[in-house]
């Protein structure tokens, strides 16, 4: 905790985002961005290629080559798995799960990816409010019972058109003289948090790209539906084969369903979550749709 805590702070600093933004933007002017976005595109091509005519395929010299190095090097570096259609999808036992998380890895993020390309392609970044679970009914918030979930859609480069959505247990940040967690431009100022794996929770994505700019997200323009079997702390999709995107051209659309959790916990997460969220002035629940029945709550990020 306290070494990813320590690096968070480090590369949250405004000299370091200025560094990388610096760094990248000439990766950017030497051509360097374009290069592994094309290797990227058409390594996965190859690979769905491959997936869907594995004999044809056998007939292409060096085809299966490219294949499996693209599905390799996703597979190794970023413990993702493509399906069928070309879209890669992290493994819930990544190795990324032992860096936690901090606001710091969105200020680099950013500063790589929209600083860097002057907005060409751009990446952003959505906070639920921190929300308290009150897990051992003692009525006092103790160590681990605050949560957030975390959202980002947009181009990431080399895996093309994405978005991701995670929970994590907050365990430090930057808080006010009233004890309140910093807030600036509507995102907390600095968060470090941890995952845990223990509630990982039955979540679905899928991602649209408004390809033709008419502000419309319609069927015909959904990149993909991911409904894994398997409970997630992390849910991702990312296609290599839509590049050069920017984040206000794609909608995503994350449910998540704590009824997998089982009886009461499910309810005490989301009567949390719903009661952070309330507005009090507009006496509403704020960018969630709510579902009490199903304890279903989904977030439907389309600007």
């Amino acid at each position: 905790m306290i070494f990813f805590n320590f690096i968070g702070k480090l590369i949250h600093s405004e000299g370091f985002r200025n560094f990388v933004t610096f760094a990248v933007g000439i990766f950017y002017q030497i051509g360097g961005v374009w290069l592994i976005k094309k290797i990227a595109e058409l390594g996965t091509i190859a690979a769905v290629f491959v997936r869907k005519h594995p004999i044809l395929s056998s007939y292409i010299p060096g085809l299966n080559v490219v294949a499996d190095m693209t599905t390799g090097f996703f597979s190794l570096t970023l413990g993702a798995d493509m399906d069928d259609d070309g879209i890669y999808h992290m493994r819930p036992d990544c190795l990324q799960q032992y860096a936690h998380y901090t606001t710091g890895y969105d200020d680099v993020f950013r500063a790589a990816v929209n600083k860097a390309s002057g907005g060409e392609i751009t990446v952003d970044a959505h906070q639920s409010q921190i929300f308290w679970v009150d897990l051992d009914g003692d009525k006092s918030k103790d160590e681990g019972e605050e949560f957030i979930i975390w959202s980002w859609k947009g181009d990431y480069m080399n895996l093309g058109a994405g978005a991701e959505t995670g929970i994590y247990q907050v365990k430090d940040g930057e808080i006010d003289e009233y004890g309140n967690y910093i807030m600036e431009n509507g995102e907390y100022s600095y968060l470090y948090a941890e995952v845990n794996r223990e509630y990982s929770v039955d979540m679905t994505l899928e991602l649209y790209h408004d390809s033709n700019g008419d502000g419309i997200f319609s069927d015909d323009e959904q990149l993909y539906k991911h409904e894994p079997d398997e409970l997630q702390w992390w849910i991702t999709g990312f296609d290599p084969l839509v590049q050069n995107v920017k984040a206000e051209d794609l909608k995503a659309v994350t449910t998540i369903d704590f009824s997998s959790y089982g009886g009461e916990k499910g309810e005490l997460f989301y009567e949390a979550l719903k009661k952070a969220n309330y507005n009090e002035k507009r006496d509403a629940y704020d960018e969630w749709i709510w579902d009490d029945e199903d304890l279903t709550v989904t977030l439907d990020w389309g600007d």
